[in-house]
């Protein structure tokens, strides 16, 4: 933002030059100038995308946007090291400029944006991989809960160039939301959180599978690594669906309607969840179908992350329609690299485990994993991790072990991305 103390000599300035019968008129009316001419100047102010921050990792050996609003017609100036690249806003106040491809680097540098006097600088940023998680809780179960998963995170501090950024969005617990979660049902809203070095506090809230899959990276490439994660409990893979994807095919009109909580293409137990949390109240919740990727996964169009590391299934697998279930995979995989304009990008998708005890629910995670097989199969740079070996006969369906999961993952991810 520009200098307040300037803005105001300014306005002092201009004051002190009025003839009597203006300065009678503005005195009268001053605050409400003062108001409205604050706007329009705050709406000039020059800005970066919400994707980028202090401490985070920009991607690697491809060319590198950076993009924000500023006043129209202005020019822009972004520099990174010893680069510098200048842009011009469009008419609506939008910018971008390109930063060359670079090599993998810990030097941590700073991103400086500036336009006349304004002037944004992000520190301590990398240059290495980005990966996002995304997925439903088993994803989202952070590594505080997980088997020595506080252990774990008291190592944090010896991987610094291991970059963070934890969206959190609302929960959705077996209660009714409050006010103010309400209001943030909104894709602009839904997702808070910024860049973080890894540290003890930041590792133990973070994804325990996204953090064990980042390390592998991390220590199987030698360059850093910058771990998102985007992932909401319960959600189905139709909340994940590009808008373009649900309004192209005529099965997915029940999706769309103002009544999707309702459809039995949605999970029972996530239309119950769904009602439970919003009560009497209509409109968004995190389970609308194309509502988390539009808050989470959109914001991310033309910025070229490594790949998605993805874990989901549990409630699409309670629907039992393998052709439904393989059309909604499918849309999704066509659909993120449509949209983040990137058509190679690789997916790597933890296939269910298995799992113990009653749930006649769990009858159809066999038939989910065969659905899983069929997308992988037919979709290249589609990786299936699976985790059916590892053990678990425990009834919940949150195992804790995510140690071996993020790590079979990770491992994944360098085997199939290392360079002849």
């Amino acid at each position: 933002m520009s200098d307040w103390f300037d803005q105001k000599s300014a306005i002092r300035e201009s004051y002190d030059e009025m003839t009597p019968m203006v300065l009678k008129f503005c005195s009268y009316h001053l605050g409400r100038c003062l108001a409205l001419w604050l706007v329009a100047a705050s709406s000039y102010a020059v800005e970066l995308a919400p994707v980028f921050g202090d401490h985070m990792v920009l991607p690697m050996e491809a060319t590198i946007p950076v993009w924000g609003t500023a006043e129209p017609g202005s020019e822009v100036s972004v520099s990174y090291g010893d680069l510098k690249i200048q842009a011009t806003t469009d008419q609506s106040g939008g910018w971008r400029a390109e930063l060359p491809p670079l090599k993998g680097s810990s030097d941590n540098k700073v991103l400086l944006v500036s336009s006349g006097e304004t002037r944004l600088k992000l520190s301590d940023v990398l240059v290495g991989e980005v990966w996002l998680c995304a997925g439903q809780s088993n994803m989202d179960f952070p590594l505080a809960r997980a088997i020595g998963g506080r252990e774990e995170a008291n190592t944090a501090l010896k991987y610094p160039n291991i970059r963070l950024l934890d969206m959190s969005g609302v929960h959705t617990a077996k209660r009714r939301y409050q006010p103010a979660e309400r209001q943030r049902m909104t894709p602009a809203r839904y997702f808070e959180g910024d860049w973080q070095r890894a540290t003890k506090d930041s590792a133990n809230v973070f994804s325990a599978v996204g953090w064990w899959a980042g390390k592998e990276i991390h220590i199987g490439k030698g360059v850093p690594v910058g771990i998102i994660d985007c992932s909401v409990g319960g959600s189905g893979t139709e909340a994940w669906l590009p808008a373009e994807i649900l309004k192209r095919r005529p099965s997915y009109a029940e999706l769309l309607s103002d009544e999707w909580i309702e459809t039995s293409r949605i999970s029972a137990w996530a239309r119950g969840r769904g009602k439970l949390n919003l009560g009497d109240a209509a409109g968004n919740h995190p389970f609308r179908p194309g509502f988390l990727f539009e808050a989470g996964v959109r914001k991310w169009s033309s910025f070229p992350i490594s790949g998605v590391l993805w874990y989901q299934g549990e409630t699409n697998a309670e629907i039992h329609d393998d052709r439904w279930n393989a059309q909604l995979l499918n849309d999704m995989v066509v659909g993120w690299r449509q949209v983040l304009e990137l058509p190679q990008l690789p997916f790597f998708m933890v296939q269910l485990p298995r799992i113990g005890g009653a749930d006649p629910m769990r009858k159809w995670w066999p038939e989910y994993r065969k659905v899983q097989e069929r997308v992988a199969s037919s979709n290249p740079g589609v990786t299936l991790v699976k985790t059916i070996d590892l053990g678990w006969d425990s009834p919940d369906v949150h195992p804790p072990d995510k140690r071996p999961v993020g790590q079979r993952l990770g491992q994944s991810v360098v085997a199939a991305t290392r360079k002849p």
